[in-house]
């Protein structure tokens, strides 16, 4: 069984449009500010929400961004499932990161707010959990070797790193160009 089963334990959530408000305020100002300086009374002002509202919804601020990781987690996991189920080949294109560059590109606003401008370590540290949950499927559910806890940390920490580095240097990295080294990274693996 993988051991990293857990990290599917987070659920859809349908947010009201003041929510969708709320986590929207919160990026933008997470862009410029570390989350713990952002207070309620600004976020709802940026968010043209009332206090009232946003205390309905949350108990604090760390509240909403959990939120807003855990949707991004949903995503992420959502959007690779079938990735532990085909095998990888190493000649063609890699859905997993082709399917996470699309999803990176249609959030860019929040990866940048989690990943560059202030980077989140509890998110990386659950998006690393969903990397090596799809990547435990791929490489270990038919065999178990020595290190696959370190394989699968330099993996997660390997495309995390691409991920930023593609995000800060956008006219500096052709997609394409970045899955073929990616999959000639994964190779020693086969």
């Amino acid at each position: 069984m993988n051991p990293y089963q857990y990290i599917t334990n987070i659920e859809k959530k349908v947010n009201t449009d003041a929510q969708c408000a709320l986590q929207k305020a919160l990026i933008d100002l997470n862009q410029r500010k570390e989350i713990h300086a952002i207070s309620v009374k600004e976020l709802c002002n940026q968010a043209h929400v009332a206090r009232s509202t946003f205390y309905s919804y949350y108990d604090n601020v760390m509240q909403l961004k959990e939120e807003i990781e855990d949707i991004l987690l949903y995503q992420l996991l959502e959007v690779n499932e079938d990735f532990g189920r085909t095998a990888i080949d190493f000649k063609s294109g890699f859905p997993f990161f082709q399917n996470t560059c699309h999803l990176i590109e249609q959030n860019k606003q929040v990866f940048y707010a989690f990943l560059i401008a202030n980077p989140n370590i509890q998110f990386i540290q659950k998006w690393q959990t969903g990397i090596k949950y799809h990547f435990w499927n791929q490489l270990f559910q038919d065999k178990s070797i020595k290190n696959e806890n370190m394989i699968l940390e330099m993996v997660s920490t390997l495309s995390i790193s691409a991920f930023v580095y593609w995000l800060k240097n956008p006219y500096d990295v052709d997609i394409d160009s970045m899955n073929k080294l990616i999959i000639k990274s994964f190779e020693i693996f086969k």
